[in-house]
């Protein structure tokens, strides 16, 4: 018992000398730079760790602030930014070696960017683990990829979305997208308010709830463990439906669907002349439709 007490005061103590030590070694930065949106047609962001932010502004410039901590032993700015013809890239990598990578006190910055309404054709972000925050962006087309950390997408107006997850959550909300794809791993997926004509889901593990969704040509979600959920603003006039669920759990409540074909596992049905198409599939969930 005496030895195990004495291994935590060992292990609280270096804890609290590294941390001390990290905290005398960090500066902080805050550093800015502007480009003429007219001049860009592609956005692109590789990140390792920091967290991104995007938004709109009245400006007609793109504007990429970054804040964070800095080493004082590490020589580089751990952000990069340059123009590469019409396309802007930034590149954020930690420098960090030794004992100090494998221990991480709170955020280290965030890299702020505002771009004009429809200022670039595409907007392409590579994340390993921050966190991805969006609001009020328009552009023809986004690319998501992330290895881990929340997305929090807000106001997006797109022709075309991809997000891949591999561990994290999503929030979707108020926003239009003609063309949505959307892959996680692992994470739940929350929607509200979406427009899409064309929407595909597809989740290992995660929860999918879409609240007051507006009716499309064609929405497929599939999970292999976890519930869906698919709640309409207004009640959808021409669908064709078929839910499947090994859980033996479906729930289908929607103005004038007609029942087709309904067992423990299966439900399918329609409402109107079946114009448009929801299919729904999970090993494990429960779902609902409403």
């Amino acid at each position: 018992m005496k030895k195990a007490i004495i291994a935590l005061i060992f292990v609280i103590a270096i804890g609290g000398i590294i941390f001390t030590l990290k905290t005398k070694g960090e500066k902080g930065i805050n550093e800015e730079q502007s480009f003429d949106a007219q001049q860009i047609e592609e956005l692109e962001i590789n990140n390792e760790s920091w967290d991104i932010a995007l938004e709109n502004t009245d400006s007609e410039k793109i504007t990429i602030e970054i804040e964070g901590k800095l080493q004082e032993k590490q020589e580089n700015n751990p952000v990069e930014i340059k123009k590469d013809g019409n396309k802007v890239v930034v590149y954020q990598q930690d420098t960090e070696g030794g004992v100090m990578k494998n221990f991480s006190f709170g955020k280290k910055g965030t890299i702020h960017i505002s771009v004009p309404k429809n200022a670039v054709n595409k907007i392409a972000i590579k994340n390993s683990y921050g966190d991805v925050k969006m609001n009020n962006i328009e552009t023809e087309e986004l690319s998501i990829l992330t290895d881990s950390g929340s997305k929090i997408i807000k106001g997006l107006s797109a022709d075309k979305g991809e997000i891949t997850s591999k561990d994290g959550e999503l929030k979707m909300m108020d926003s239009t997208v003609n063309e949505l794809t959307i892959a996680s791993t692992n994470g739940d997926c929350y929607m509200t308010r979406i427009n899409s004509p064309k929407t595909k889901i597809t989740s290992t593990s995660g929860e999918v709830f879409m609240k007051e969704i507006i009716e499309g040509k064609a929405l497929f979600v599939e999970t292999a463990s976890g519930d869906i959920t698919i709640s309409y603003k207004e009640a959808p006039k021409s669908l064709e439906l078929m839910a499947n669920s090994e859980s033996s759990d479906i729930s289908v409540d929607l103005e004038g669907y007609q029942k087709e074909e309904h067992t423990e596992q299966l439900k399918k049905g329609k409402i109107g002349d079946t114009l448009n198409k929801l299919v729904l599939i999970s090993k494990e969930g429960i779902i609902i439709v409403n």
